[in-house]
């Protein structure tokens, strides 16, 4: 997927995501690794995790415990405009 946003001229921003631990933690551990791993083979520019500022606080997640709910939204964002400012101020 990065070859080919890359090949049809899209600069890349990847961005992480943690799975629940009862993934077992070698697979947990592998997954998150896996991030960095192609940040760097890529050379991208990495948000290491999506839900950093809410995943930990029950009110701003879904009964789920997945999703964030509508206030957890602008963390998210907050969160994301990190790495995805600078990309866009380069078409500037």
């Amino acid at each position: 997927m990065v070859q080919l946003a890359q090949s049809a001229g899209a600069r890349v921003l990847l961005v992480g995501i943690r799975i629940p631990p009862n993934y077992g933690p070698r697979y947990t551990s592998e997954f998150a690794q896996m991030y960095p791993d192609v940040a760097k083979h890529y050379r991208l520019p990495l948000v290491p995790f999506l839900l950093e500022k809410v995943a930990l606080d029950r009110s701003l997640m879904q009964d789920d415990g997945l999703h964030p709910t509508a206030r957890g939204e602008p963390l998210v964002l907050d969160t994301l405009w990190q790495g995805l400012e600078p990309l866009l101020k380069k078409n500037r």
